[in-house]
Formats: C-alpha cells, sequence, structure tokens
C-alpha cells in the first residue's frame, strides 16, 4: 500500500492521516526492547520479550553506538514509499528494491546532532553490507512473527478505527496540533517551523495513529514530517483534543491574569503599565504575561524602545469556539 493511496478525498490541506503501519508498530516494538515503560503499556510486548529474552538482547545489541532511538525503519519505508505496508514480506521487499537510491545524507532536523550522525551511519552500513542488512531483516523478521496474530486481530483495527476518527476531526476543521497535542518535546521546539513551511506549501504533515506507542513521534522527513500519536485507549483522542485547551484555561484560571488579558483586550500595553494599572511588581507581572503567552493568548512586540503586550484575539476566538464545541454532537 504506498502513500499515495490514502484517503486524499478526506484529508485537510498540507495534513494526511496514515493508514496501518507496519513500519511504525516495529519500530516501537523493537524499541520496547529497551523500554520498561514500553513493555508495562503494551502486554503484546511484555509477553515477547518474557517469553524471548534472547531476542531482546540480540535488539540491543545490534547497533552498539550509545543511540537508543531506532527511526531507521521509518526512514527506509518512508523512502520505499511503504510507511502504510501492513506486511512484513511487502514492507521488505519495497525497502531492498529501493535501498540503493536512499540519499547519504538526509536532513533529518527533528533529530539531535549526535542521533543524526548514528542514524546516517546505520543507513549507510546497511546500504553497503548485504550481511549487515540481511541480519537486520531477519531479526525484524522475529519481531514481526511473533507480532502477527496480535497486529492482524487488534493492531490494524485499532489504527483504523482511530485514523477514521481523525479524518472525519480534521474534516470538520479540527486543527492537526491540538489533536495531537504538545506532549512531546522535540515536537514542541520544532513547531514553528513546521508549521511555518506547511502553511508555505513545502511540508506535509502525516499524522499516524500508532497501535503500540510510547511518549511521542516525530520525524522530520524530506517534504513531509511524520507525527505518530497512540490509540490503546478509547480516551486517547479526547486527551489530545483537549489538552491545549486544558492548559489556556489553566493560563486564563488565576483572577489578576484574567483581569490582565481583560484590561489587554482593550489594546496594547507593557509590563510597566500593567504594573503600574495593577499596583504589581515588573517581576509578577513579567510571570503573568509568560505563562499567557506560553498558552497562546497574547504576544510581545517590540514597539520603539518598549515591548508592547497585546492580545492575541484569534487564539482568544479559538479558544470561545472550542469551549462551545465540547460535547456537541459530531
Amino acid at each position: 500500500m504506498q502513500l499515495t493511496d490514502t484517503h486524499d478525498a478526506d484529508r485537510s490541506p498540507g495534513t494526511r492521516v496514515l493508514g496501518p503501519s507496519l513500519a511504525l508498530e516495529l519500530d516501537w516494538a523493537v524499541h520496547g526492547a529497551s523500554s520498561e515503560d514500553l513493555r508495562a503499556a503494551h502486554p503484546e510486548l511484555r509477553r515477547l520479550y518474557t517469553d524471548r529474552p534472547e531476542l531482546g538482547e540480540r535488539l540491543r545489541r545490534f547497533w552498539e553506538d550509545g543511540v537508543t532511538c531506532r527511526p531507521e525503519l521509518d526512514v527506509l519505508a518512508h523512502h520505499a514509499g511503504a510507511l502504510e505496508e501492513t506486511s512484513f514480506a511487502g514492507l521488505r521487499a519495497a525497502i531492498e528494491a529501493n535501498l540503493a537510491t536512499l540519499p547519504a545524507e538526509l536532513p533529518l532536523t527533528s533529530e539531535t546532532p549526535e542521533d543524526r550522525a548514528a542514524i546516517l551511519a546505520r543507513l549507510g552500513a546497511l546500504r553497503q553490507s548485504p550481511k549487515l542488512h540481511r541480519d537486520w531483516f531477519g531479526l525484524l523478521s522475529e519481531v514481526a512473527a511473533a507480532i502477527d496474530d496480535w497486529w492482524r486481530t487488534a493492531g490494524i483495527p485499532a489504527v483504523e478505527r482511530a485514523g477514521a476518527q481523525w479524518r472525519d476531526d480534521l474534516a470538520r476543521g479540527a486543527d492537526w496540533q491540538q489533536l495531537v497535542g504538545t506532549s512531546c518535546a522535540g515536537l514542541r521546539s520544532h513547531l514553528p517551523s513546521i508549521v511555518a513551511r506547511q502553511r508555505e506549501g513545502s511540508l506535509e504533515v502525516l499524522l499516524a495513529p500508532c497501535a503500540l506507542f510510547g511518549k511521542g513521534l516525530y520525524l522530520d522527513l524530506p517534504g513531509q514530517v511524520l507525527v505518530g500519536f497512540g490509540v490503546t485507549g478509547p480516551d486517547a483522542a479526547a486527551r489530545g483534543r483537549t489538552e491545549q485547551i486544558a492548559r489556556r484555561l489553566r493560563a486564563v484560571a488565576d483572577p489578576t491574569r484574567l483581569a490582565i488579558l481583560d484590561h489587554l483586550a482593550q489594546g496594547g500595553a507593557s509590563v510597566t503599565d500593567i504594573a503600574r494599572v495593577f499596583a504589581l511588581s515588573q517581576p509578577t507581572v513579567s510571570s503573568h504575561i509568560r505563562k499567557l503567552r506560553d498558552a497562546g493568548l497574547v504576544t510581545a512586540q517590540r514597539a520603539g524602545t518598549r515591548i508592547e503586550v497585546t492580545v492575541d484575539q484569534e487564539q482568544l476566538a479559538t479558544l470561545g469556539s472550542e469551549l462551545a464545541g465540547l460535547g456537541a454532537p459530531g
């Protein structure tokens, strides 16, 4: 199954929800060999590495470069157009057919310089050594076989249900950032650049529901950004949609901050001006403004020799719409 086949009619501009992806699930399953938290969250991984401790040990020892993240399979599947392949045979065939054409250099701006260097070194080694890539695929085939029954009977249906829900949400005008949330620190730090590139049409965001999911999935690929989310609980999508609303509500729950926001709705003001109006110290006002800025409700721009704080009316209106829409029938 190729990326170009993905529900084009159901996606919002510049955003696509992927179907089930064995590559992504295998990435998480392999990571489970090194992550106690991931094994605790997913019984199928706990059973796998309890029953097959030697498999976990071989996975942990395969890349001895000190880097715990293992996105090389995702990179190769993306390059091969096989991110939505659901069978291991199909995934392997697509990757091996395209391995020789994988560029030696990839930006991978989502990674730290150290991780990027390690990932590129792994990819280079897989290209250059037939034995290494046979051994690598051999390990992956063992993991794929071990989770195959679960993947077919539980994993794929869960991903399909979540994907359908998110396509519906996007079709109704939901913002993908609010759906995913900002718990992933890497995604949060790169979000302004991602949004800017998406708006200018140079980047597509791929939203990837994953049945096996850890703390966060964010991978910057050529022309696309891959953002993952978990589907392990029936309330996962709701939590993603409401996380940003809750963050903004916490910002305005303080009476002083709410009063400052109301004051700024009448026009911009500096921290000094606000401190004088509310008889507060400037450090106290700066702390309140910082929390309002973090919630996206105000902006601060230099105007001559002073910094002027203004309300982001669009974001304030969005918050009102989001609150009005909670619990509304779909």
